[in-house]
């Protein structure tokens, strides 16, 4: 038969109904169908259809197929770029697939290398099947359509074995490209015709080799020199709501790195989840649909690695659907793969985000595409417009007036900020006329935020004050002699429970010896034993208190960030602009809290006024920073609380600097290591002795007790010592009783004066602690028990802000390295309430050791 093709306003009408055709599809089928009736074409070279991507160009070429089987020609060749675009289009147009187009009064058959055993040798050439009234149409890939290469392997697969169908003669159906070439009536339609443009010299020939009677290209990219029938730009399709509002998405920082711009992206993911979740709870009986993210990447390597990023960090597989993060590029395409792709619209599909490099451009689509991610620079304006293009299509068909979902958030690499800075900004949305040039989107006098937070516990108020120092300087909380004589041993002698009566010796006397207890034969440790003296020395950080640290830690704050939002805007005068938006409240940029405590240390040490000393260097490293962080009580670090948290810790030391420089001199605390016990054994004074242990809790008390200040008791099993004495029974006396039964505390000991331990708490004065402990971890414990009135005291203020300072001393401390010392200053009231050790110190008057 003859190449004949009229224009039917009818026809043209009834397939608009068919098909549903937007008004723009109907005005490119008759603009395509009446050149074409012109003659007026070269049928070698396309006739190009420029419709903007997401616009409904599928549905022109499956009314095209039609239009032309109902004027009796029933033969044409559709022509994709690789496989994905031919899989795609075998679905869009095989009737019973999850992607038929429908419409067709008669669906077409439709061929390709795997389904040419189909055909028959007798078929006519207007219809080679036979079957009297539907079009053939022949999906192959450009690659398909190359010739075989000659004195090939006698076995080919692949891509090979393709072509080896189409040029060589197969026995069912002869020779397919001789077959094409002798048809009158073959129409060609070159998908994606970009690609097939002069410079692509083999793709060119491989469809002019066919001899068609016309060729159709369709295009969203059309060269400059390309013959365009009909266009429909990007612009008049977002202002006729017929594709998606691209929206820029941005930093005005920028970005430092990848796992920050996927981040925003997930954020933004989640966000529009959430909206989606929303409208189709309201419109059940629609289409539902979920949204994805779309990441493009730079290389296949580059992939992988966000991939398993996304796997780990946001998007877990799921142990019942599936694949979350589906890759596809060059080296991941495989059955499956495609398979996954294939279904992605489906309601069933696991997949929330696609990762890939170049695979997935031209001609792949999903409805559901909602964020997208650039990871590499866009080799081309075209690339970037193809790329956009991929998550332009509605998700719901048509537009809903819910800005979460008729728009797609783009997480703007450079060159999608830069296309509306680009001279060719208007050719590459189709847009001729000149416009005004638009400002930069990118703050360029923005500065990367950067900052850190942090957590500890145990800051002590510094506080001043005079107190009674004994003749000695050694105060001893009652007044009680020491139980340190010279003497010999003798048995341990214990007394009646709750006998208050002065103990008679007997004629003979030996003194009583308390032991060592035997499980503790060979235990002792260094006590950091301290003295104060006035100096002229720099400022140090080791001088500040660890409350003003847990004080400004609670300063710190974390908070949401908001990301620019510019979306891409077109008029009916074909003007294009950047539309300002609302921004968008994301999570802030995650840190380890490693690199938090880096960016802390970094900038401390960097403050003016702060000697970058080894001692200054070990504060921070081992006391002030993991204190501050841990009183921050923030547990996942975000970039806003690290700003936040340098800010504040950078402001505590000028702070505190600055009051240092304002006096005339400084106190320099001098610790010296004493080694405690110094004895196995030590005997009372002649007349005393040791007594039962006394009733401790709700209903007991001094009086009920028996309790006399300055009495030995025991016997104590988790006691250095056997038996010990005490000056109060509601603070030292409880607070023994309580920790020899603490199944946490390995062992406890009184402090004596004889033993050399104690701690300067003004340059004359010294005090002896109660107790020091030491708990199954290994934790040193400082504990000093106080009368109720005392909170307030300016000496027991005192003693508490000189303990804490030797114990912050510890840390670079050559004595003490791999020692943890905390200290607990516990009133009678703590201690009546505690049950532990584990209670006190999560009281008040806590210094807590960095274990």
């Amino acid at each position: 038969m003859s190449f004949a093709v009229s224009y039917d306003e009818n026809l043209v009408a009834e397939l608009a109904t068919r098909f549903d055709l937007r008004t723009p599809n109907v005005e490119a089928l008759s603009a395509l169908v009446k050149r074409i009736e012109s003659g007026e074409f070269d049928p070698r070279e396309p006739l190009v259809m420029n419709l903007a991507t997401g616009a409904g160009k599928t549905y022109v070429m499956a009314s095209f197929i039609e239009y032309l089987r109902r004027q009796s020609v029933r033969n044409v060749m559709v022509v994709t770029p690789g496989t994905v675009v031919q899989d795609k289009t075998v679905r869009d147009l095989r009737e019973g697939s999850n992607r038929y187009v429908g419409g067709f009064e008669v669906p077409p058959r439709v061929v390709t290398p795997d389904s040419m055993r189909e055909l028959t040798v007798v078929g006519t050439q207007e219809n080679l099947f036979g079957d009297g009234g539907a079009s053939t149409v022949f999906v192959f890939n450009v690659q398909q359509l190359f010739p075989p290469k000659e004195g090939g392997k006698s076995v080919a697969t692949g891509m090979e074995a393709a072509r080896r169908k189409v040029y060589l003669f197969q026995e069912d159906t002869g020779v397919l490209a001789q077959r094409l070439i002798d048809m009158d009536d073959l129409v060609v339609i070159a998908d994606e015709s970009h690609l097939f443009g002069s410079s692509a010299k083999v793709f060119r020939s491989s469809l002019t080799n066919l001899k068609p009677a016309v060729t159709v290209g369709l295009t969203a990219s059309p060269d400059s020199n390309d013959d365009i029938v009909f266009k429909y730009p990007l612009w008049r399709a977002i202002v006729d709501g017929y594709v998606k509002q691209p929206v820029l998405v941005y930093r005005k920082s920028g970005y430092d790195s990848s796992e920050r711009q996927l981040q925003d992206a997930v954020s933004l993911l989640r966000f529009k989840e959430e909206q989606y979740a929303d409208y189709r709870a309201r419109h059940p009986e629609g289409k539902q649909t979920k949204p994805l993210l779309f990441v493009v990447c730079s290389d296949v390597n580059h992939a992988t690695e966000t991939t398993e990023y996304l796997k780990n960090t946001h998007f877990p597989d799921s142990p019942t659907l599936g694949r979350s993060v589906l890759q596809v590029d060059n080296q991941h395409d495989d059955a499956a793969t495609q398979a996954l792709l294939a279904n992605l619209d489906a309601d069933h599909s696991p997949i929330r985000a696609i990762v890939s490099v170049n695979k997935l451009r031209e001609g792949w689509d999903t409805k559901r595409i909602a964020v997208m991610c650039t990871l590499r620079a866009m080799g081309s304006e075209v690339l970037t417009q193809q790329v956009m293009g991929r998550g332009l299509r509605l998700p719901f068909e048509k537009k809903t007036n819910e800005p979460a979902i008729d728009q797609l958030d783009i997480i703007s690499h450079k060159s999608f900020v830069s296309l509306l800075e680009s001279e060719n900004v208007l050719r590459e949305f189709g847009i001729e006329e000149d416009m005004p040039k638009q400002p930069t989107l990118v703050d360029p006098d923005a500065v990367p935020g950067g900052n850190s937070v942090s957590p500890f516990g145990g800051g002590l108020e510094t506080s001043t004050g005079g107190g009674l120092p004994t003749e000695t300087g050694i105060e001893t909380d009652g007044g009680a002699t020491s139980p340190y004589p010279a003497s010999v041993p003798n048995p341990l002698v214990v007394a009646p429970l709750g006998d208050d009566k002065p103990i008679v010796p007997p004629v003979v006397v030996k003194p009583v010896t308390v032991r060592v207890n035997e499980q503790f034969a060979d235990t002792s440790f260094l006590f950091p034993t301290s003295a104060m003296v006035e100096t002229k020395r720099a400022f140090a950080l080791v001088d500040i208190e660890l409350q003003a640290v847990e004080d400004a830690a609670k300063k710190v704050h974390d908070a949401k960030e908001q990301l620019e939002r510019t979306a891409i805007v077109a008029t009916e005068e074909g003007s294009l602009a950047g539309d300002q938006l609302d921004r968008q409240a994301v999570p802030s940029f995650r840190q380890s809290t490693e690199a938090v405590k880096r960016e802390l240390i970094r900038r401390v040490v960097h403050s003016r006024g702060i000697e970058p000393t080894k001692d200054n260097d070990t504060q921070l490293r081992l006391s002030i920073v993991p204190r501050f962080m841990e009183a921050t009580g923030i547990t996942q670090w975000t970039e806003k609380a690290k700003q936040s948290a340098v800010e504040v810790l950078c402001r505590l030391v000028a702070e505190e600097s600055k009051k240092a420089a304002t006096k005339n001199t400084l106190t320099e605390v001098e610790v010296r290591p004493q080694r405690v016990p110094v004895t196995r054994s030590y005997e009372l004074p002649l007349g005393e002795k040791v007594f039962e242990q006394l009733a401790v809790g709700h209903n007991a008390t001094k009086q009920s007790t028996g309790f006399m200040p300055g009495r030995h008791y025991g016997t104590w099993n988790k006691g250095l010592f056997e038996a010990a004495k005490f000056d109060s029974y509601s603070a030292e006396y409880a607070l023994a009783y309580m920790l020899n039964y603490d199944s946490d505390v390995k062992w406890w000991t009184r402090i004596y004066p004889e033993s050399g331990a104690h701690i300067a708490y003004t340059t004359r004065d010294n005090y002896i602690p109660d107790f020091v402990v030491c708990d199954k971890v290994g934790t040193f414990w400082i504990i000093e028990g106080k009368r109720e009135d005392m909170r307030d005291d300016a000496v027991v203020l005192a003693k508490r802000s000189a303990t804490e300072k030797v114990l912050r001393m510890l840390v670079a401390h050559p004595e003490f390295i791999g020692q943890a010392w905390g200290y607990v200053l516990a009133f009678e009231g703590d201690i009546k309430r505690a049950e532990s050790l584990a209670d006190l110190v999560s009281m008040d008057g806590v210094v807590r050791p960095l274990v």
